[in-house]
């Protein structure tokens, strides 16, 4: 689901109300969406749940200068960046063991376009995107599932946007490849 700028100001116009419901499904909105990139960060699915947990626990608090920010979702993604980052400084000699990637934790990202199509292809088109490499699918969500341009995710990331062009291009011949084997009725992986 591709979240409106408007409808989260909305949101959290809202909580600044102290509307717990607002708050509820700007949560139910955004989590999916944060848990996915703090996991870039931590490889846990323990510890993302609890940063994620944290960053929303301090949007809460903030919920009265929420409004006053220009880049609103470049915010909220950059308070989840910082809070791994924390995390990572604080516990830098202490090695967790990295838990396999939990599939059923994620939402289903797929876009209205995405429903007209059959549901072989849409787990054809999810597989191939859970093929790429870590960074690549991070980069590759973050542009097409959660709308931020190249230069956003490259801030984020930290890394030039250069290069969120030459992952884009890799996840992209990736999955067309996977769709022109799908309609050509070959069974070839990548």
């Amino acid at each position: 689901m591709k979240l409106k700028e408007e409808e989260l100001r909305r949101l959290i116009q809202l909580m600044e109300k102290n509307d717990g419901k607002a708050f509820e499904d700007f949560f139910n909105i955004l989590y999916p969406r944060f848990y996915r990139y703090a996991f870039l960060y931590v490889k846990s699915d323990v510890l993302c749940e609890e940063l994620v947990s944290d960053v929303f626990l301090k949007l809460w608090n903030l919920r009265h200068k929420l409004n006053e920010i220009k880049q609103l979702e470049f915010y909220l993604f950059r308070s989840v960046k910082n809070q791994a980052i924390t995390y990572l400084k604080r516990n830098s000699n202490h090695h967790e063991e990295i838990t396999e990637y939990n599939q059923s934790n994620l939402v289903d990202y797929r876009e209205p376009e995405s429903l007209m199509i059959t549901a072989e292809l849409s787990k054809k088109i999810e597989e191939a995107i859970s093929r790429l490499p870590d960074k690549c699918q991070v980069i590759f969500r973050m542009v097409r599932e959660d709308g931020l341009s190249y230069k956003q995710v490259a801030a984020l990331l930290e890394i030039s946007p250069k290069t969120i062009e030459n992952q884009m291009n890799t996840a992209l011949k990736r999955l067309r490849l996977i769709i022109g084997n799908y309609y050509k009725g070959t069974k070839s992986e990548i």
